[in-house]
């Protein structure tokens, strides 16, 4: 994350994961699951025409969708059918806080976040984390160096 100044906290885009992985509205299930796997993430922005119109997230996926169910059937199954509708959306120069003081408020996972309406990146929860263990680190450094007790 790129620090801000004393006067300037930073925006959403200083912290983000910029372009994010993405499905279309009509893309199959099994291209959610893909995804995921293939690159470790929980969340995944749904768009329809380059508009972002909602998110799946893993945890909506294995509520709506058996794991087991066969890949045949599984392609039957639309982004459109399992995403959750007006996600957390944010433009990309949102202060920080006001977007992870949300994200704990509504109990959220991530943010998508846009420029100008075009989809630009995701803040998650684990980016958060990331976030707050290096300003944790840098304030309160470890007694000694590195060395654990």
């Amino acid at each position: 994350m790129r620090r801000g100044s004393l006067d300037r906290p930073p925006a959403v885009g200083a912290a983000m994961t910029p372009f994010p992985h993405f499905v279309d509205i009509m893309d199959p299930v099994s291209k959610i699951e893909e995804l995921m796997s293939s690159h470790r993430i929980r969340h995944v922005p749904v768009q329809q025409e380059g508009r972002v119109v909602g998110i799946v997230s893993e945890r909506e996926l294995h509520q709506l969708v058996n794991p087991s169910l066969p890949r045949v059937d599984k392609a039957r199954i639309r982004a459109r059918d399992i995403l959750v509708a007006n996600p957390y959306v944010v433009e990309i120069d949102t202060p920080l806080r006001t977007v992870v003081a949300e994200m704990a408020e509504r109990h959220l996972g991530s943010a998508i976040v846009v420029k100008r309406g075009k989809l630009a990146g995701i803040l998650s929860v684990v980016d958060v984390c990331s976030i707050l263990a290096r300003l944790l680190d840098e304030g309160f450094p470890a007694p000694g160096g590195n060395e654990a007790a």
